[in-house]
């Protein structure tokens, strides 16, 4: 009879650290969920960068698979644009710019201002304000600040 108590207690210990470890996925990023975790955080980055900046990826526990799903939630859009410090430009490099209404994505953002880096030699930063109940964006673009200039060559005679 103390046997099968013993027995009993067992299984029912094993029993509750099994359901404790079915939870554990949704409770945070462990060392068994790191590959889910690390596909939902990859999938919600990937999201918000094609403008769904309210996109939730959640992991759940199936049997023995983790399955991810994915909320994306309202596609941002740019409401405006807006840019300081380069009327010197041509228009030219405005052309390309993102504009009003176009798919918020700071991949095309960033593209943007390396061209203008490259091309023209401008150093810029930028910054946004989303607002989520209206999934419009607020974009401002201007001199970067925090970019020391480059070093010019001379030659300096000494007399």
């Amino acid at each position: 009879m103390r046997e099968r108590i013993v027995l009993l207690v067992v299984v029912l210990a094993l029993s509750v650290y099994a359901c404790a470890q079915e939870g554990a996925v949704e409770r945070g990023w462990t060392d068994k969920n790191n590959t889910a975790m690390y596909a939902a955080y990859m999938l919600r980055v990937a999201y918000n960068e094609q403008g769904y900046l309210g996109a939730k990826v959640e992991v759940r526990q199936a049997g023995t698979n983790r399955i991810l799903v994915v909320q994306s939630g309202r596609i941002c859009h740019v409401e405006r644009f807006d840019v300081s410090g380069l009327s010197d430009l041509p228009e030219e490099a405005m052309t390309d710019s993102p504009k009003a209404g176009d798919v918020y994505s700071p991949d095309r953002i960033n593209e943007w201002i390396a061209t203008l880096k490259n091309q023209y030699n401008r150093a810029l930063s930028w910054g946004v304000r989303c607002d989520h109940a209206t999934a419009d964006c607020r974009i401002a673009v201007g001199p970067d600040v925090h970019h020391a200039p480059e070093p010019r060559s001379s030659l300096v005679a000494n007399s």
